[in-house]
């Protein structure tokens, strides 16, 4: 059975969304501990307590389900992203067969 080609658009938009997030974690884990945007990634509010129902979705979220795919937990991809290489390599290889 063929998709129709709205459903492949979908799929395809997915996909290069997945890989530009990633390439942004990759960015960010590698940015010195002093950096806002690396800063925001651990940030956590104080007392902070979520209210009943489901939680919203959420970027950090979104980005561990992208690491699902890929295998990876959160502290392999911090290790990973060290090497810029490695990773765009490990990125490129995981958007290319989620494609397949």
């Amino acid at each position: 059975m063929q998709r129709s080609g709205l459903e492949q658009d979908k799929k395809h938009g997915e996909h290069i969304l997945r890989e530009r997030r990633l390439h942004w974690l990759g960015h960010v884990l590698r940015m010195d501990h002093q950096q806002i945007p690396q800063q925001a990634l651990y940030w956590e509010v104080a007392g902070f307590k979520r209210g009943p129902g489901r939680p919203r979705a959420n970027w950090i979220g979104t980005v561990k389900k992208d690491l699902r795919k890929m295998t990876l937990t959160w502290e392999e991809a911090e290790v990973a992203a060290l090497d810029r290489q490695e990773w765009r390599r490990s990125v490129a290889q995981c958007i290319h067969l989620d494609a397949g």
